[in-house]
């Protein structure tokens, strides 16, 4: 049996969708001076929309 780990106050403890989400907000955030066009960003925004609420209907079903 695994012993749970103790979060410390150097070493948060996060789940994989946590790191998701951040991974994702830092992405859209670097991208906005970069991005080629808008659809960049709305893919990304569209991806995070995903990790936060994935029981919601999103938009984008007929991007191609």
């Amino acid at each position: 049996m695994l012993r749970a780990v103790e979060p410390t106050p150097e070493e948060p403890v996060t789940t994989p969708a946590e790191d998701a989400r951040d991974a994702l907000l830092a992405a859209i955030t670097n991208q906005v001076a970069v991005a080629p066009n808008a659809t960049t960003l709305l893919r990304l925004a569209e991806a995070y929309a995903w990790a936060v609420a994935p029981d919601q209907s999103h938009g984008g079903g007929s991007e191609k």
